[in-house]
């Protein structure tokens, strides 16, 4: 789901965190040949499951909601990729792993403009036609009720949030 909150607020909820992995991705150095994604993809392929391999610990049992086809990791990593640096090759995407004793946050920050995340909102509430082309990132966020996303830094931070234990 869709949450407002700062990157700050979203520490605090996780108490006591730490950085547990910083990676700059350069797509154009993660190249793979037995991607079944499209060439300027392949990148996207390998990242993505060195990116669940970590996590998995947290999070095996929801290994298929964060990657693969409409899998939320893989759409913000794309997505960055895509929008953030227009595909750029070059350009250096920053993902962290941050955990606390209440769950873990993984942010993907690219380096691009940013975008309006209550516009976007706003044209996915009324069906505007780009979501019939693009937008299962967003669709996959709205739907999920195991993960908090949230956006920081004008739209070039993606933030996910995975609580261990939530309060009911």
């Amino acid at each position: 789901m869709l949450i407002d909150i700062t990157l700050e607020q979203a520490l605090e909820t996780l108490c006591d965190t730490k950085i547990i992995l910083h990676e700059i991705l350069i797509p154009s150095h993660c190249k793979n040949a037995n991607s079944p994604y499209k060439p300027e993809y392949e990148w996207l392929f390998m990242y993505e499951r060195k990116l669940a391999a970590f996590l998995e610990t947290w999070t095996a049992h929801l290994r298929n909601e964060l990657i693969g086809d409409k899998g939320i990791l893989c759409e913000a990593l794309s997505n960055a990729f895509c929008h953030g640096h227009k595909k750029d090759p070059l350009l250096p995407i920053d993902v962290y792993v941050f955990l606390g004793e209440n769950g873990l946050l993984v942010r993907i920050k690219d380096t691009g403009p940013g975008f309006n995340l209550d516009d976007v909102k706003d044209q996915y509430t009324k069906g505007k036609t780009y979501f019939h082309l693009a937008g299962n990132g967003l669709r996959q966020m709205i739907r999920s009720s195991d993960f908090q996303i949230f956006y920081t830094d004008n739209g070039t931070g993606f933030n996910l949030m995975y609580l261990f234990v939530l309060d009911k």
